[in-house]
């Protein structure tokens, strides 16, 4: 086993060094001469009448079964095959947007094809020869039932309280059109969250939801659980779990969001896995999701646009 380990992580820092050396240029010396495999960028199909916002930033790229690595997109690397191969692309995230916490992300299936490798060539496999996209993933079912689904779109059963709770200022519900920048219907619907901050302001909204252990809602212990959020925003925020004991609630912070120097929509994946499992362990069984701002001092107002909020977990059985 040992053994196994040493030779698969000789491979991986191996096709690594190639990577940084030549990048898309042509293998050099009396080696074995490489095919190599660009990629692009990878997308979400929708599923389950969701909205597919992503932002996947990495490719974990699998030949013939064998771990080839882990790249950030898009990418160009060498593969020492010929022929035809299996190739299978799975989508890489940013855990709390922390580059040292690179995942392939559980909640999306990766993409699977054949390859035809030829030496000294490069194959861009990021479109079939229609133009349509190759790699692109799906939805796992995990996204069928989502205990937490936030859309801010109308007739919907909002998931959070729009009406001011432990902060001095309510969240918003307004239309698509009142974002100062690029809003696509497809992706955002007609309708946002808006969390507005001038002088003093602060805001803290959760969850309607109580996530009860011994229900159909309960979290699980020792698993993967991520809060999705679309956000827009020149002012940090908090996203985090409420551990509630005895009939108090207990604010823990996860993640702290950072400001945007010029703001465009983006994508984080906040993951409270270890943070709910700490708080099991410690006997509280109820929790809800919290995002909290307060103004910063250098800014004379602030907007924090919120969207597409969605608490991803495979439900125990």
């Amino acid at each position: 086993m040992q053994k196994k380990s040493i030779l698969k992580y000789g491979i991986y820092f191996f096709s690594l060094i190639l990577l940084i050396m030549t990048g898309c240029n042509k293998f050099k010396g009396d080696q074995e001469v490489p095919a190599y495999i660009q990629i692009d960028s990878i997308t979400v199909t929708s599923a389950f009448g969701l909205t597919p916002t992503a932002k996947i930033v990495d490719a974990w790229v699998t030949v013939d079964g064998w771990n080839i690595g882990a790249y950030q997109l898009p990418l160009c690397i060498p593969v020492l095959k010929r022929g035809e191969h299996k190739v299978l692309i799975q989508a890489g995230i940013l855990a709390n947007n922390l580059s040292l916490r690179r995942y392939n992300y559980p909640f999306y299936s990766g993409v699977e094809f054949m390859v035809n490798f030829v030496e000294d060539s490069i194959i861009n496999v990021t479109r079939k020869e229609d133009g349509t996209m190759r790699t692109t993933v799906a939805m796992r079912d995990a996204y069928k039932s989502l205990l937490l689904n936030e859309d801010f779109e109308r007739g919907n059963n909002h998931s959070f309280d729009t009406a001011a709770t432990f902060g001095s200022v309510p969240l918003q519900i307004k239309p698509r059109q009142t974002v100062p920048v690029s809003t696509p219907e497809r992706l955002y619907g007609d309708q946002i969250g808006l969390i507005h901050l001038e002088k003093g302001d602060s805001c803290c909204i959760w969850s309607k939801e109580v996530f009860k252990k011994g229900t159909e809602t309960e979290l699980p212990y020792n698993q993967q659980i991520f809060v999705e959020i679309d956000y827009l925003t020149n002012n940090i925020f908090e996203v985090g779990i409420v551990a509630i004991s005895n009939n108090r609630k207990n604010f823990h912070s996860v993640v702290t969001v950072g400001s945007q120097r010029n703001p465009e929509w983006s994508k984080i994946y906040v993951d409270i896995s270890n943070a709910v499992t700490a708080k099991l362990a410690e006997g509280v069984n109820d929790f809800q999701i919290f995002i909290r701002a307060d103004l910063e001092k250098d800014n004379a107002e602030a907007n924090i646009y919120l969207d597409n909020i969605r608490l991803v977990f495979t439900p125990l059985k």
